[in-house]
């Protein structure tokens, strides 16, 4: 300490000056560089993060009412196994007039065959959507051949429940 005190008296007045202002702003910038900057940082990214983590959150509030609503809005539910898509069928046939040309046969306890003769293919296909949208129906194997008639097909479906 004392060397520096004596290169520091051996200087001019104005290396005096210099040297003085050079440690003053010295003595101000280091805590700002080293102590304030970095908590400041910190700060920030701790309010960046709780603001995601609250984001976060409320979506995941929402997909659980979401999930709520879909879970208790279910309805294959109600009925199990051949009885349940046996309704299914047959409520949607009567629906799109199909119901004089259906023929189910039961395979095992929740698979069905469903045969139309010399139907409207339209009926047909909006029939299996109503099916796989609102009961869940999966189709394992569709057979479909057309009549001579424009728009009238013979078709075979195997369904089951998922």
């Amino acid at each position: 300490m004392k060397a520096i005190k004596d290169n520091f008296n051996n200087l001019e007045i104005r290396e005096k000056y210099l040297v003085s202002v050079a440690v003053i702003i010295f003595m101000l910038v280091m805590p700002y560089q080293f102590i304030w900057k970095p908590f400041s940082e910190s700060v920030d990214e701790s309010a960046i993060r709780v603001q995601a983590k609250k984001n976060q959150f409320i979506k995941m509030q929402q997909q659980a009412k979401t999930i709520s609503q879909l879970q208790g809005g279910g309805t294959i539910v109600s009925q199990p196994g051949r009885q349940f898509l046996n309704n299914a069928i047959n409520t949607a046939a009567k629906q799109y007039g199909l119901s004089s040309a259906l023929n189910i046969k039961s395979d095992n306890n929740d698979n069905v065959r469903v045969s139309f003769d010399n139907v409207p293919f339209d009926n047909v296909i909006n029939w299996l959507d109503q099916l796989i949208t609102s009961n869940g129906v999966i189709v394992t194997k569709l057979n479909v051949d057309k009549q001579p008639t424009v728009g009238r097909v013979n078709a075979s479906i195997y369904l089951e429940l998922p």
